[in-house]
């Protein structure tokens, strides 16, 4: 993975004022990677799909604001779990 150059908000397509914002990494290569694995909000956190650059009215993820407070990397690989959409 190419270096951070960027962290940027982000909320779910199908449910911006229900679900918090989570925080996504842009890297030099143009890619984006979620600082947490409740960022990978779709195929059972296989994929994500967000409006990047917009806040939810229930504020950000708090683990996503830690691991970026900790320089922690994005997750690139998540983990399987359950998700609502496709």
């Amino acid at each position: 993975m190419s270096e951070v150059v960027e962290y940027i908000p982000g909320i779910c397509r199908n449910e911006q004022d229900k679900v918090r914002s989570h925080t996504y990494a842009r890297t030099a290569a143009g890619n984006y990677w979620p600082m947490c694995d409740y960022g990978w909000n779709r195929s059972d956190g296989a994929r994500f799909s967000i409006f990047r650059g917009h806040i939810s009215n229930r504020g950000h993820c708090k683990l996503c604001n830690a691991n970026e407070a900790a320089g922690r990397r994005p997750v690139i690989c998540a983990r399987p779990h359950k998700t609502k959409w496709l």
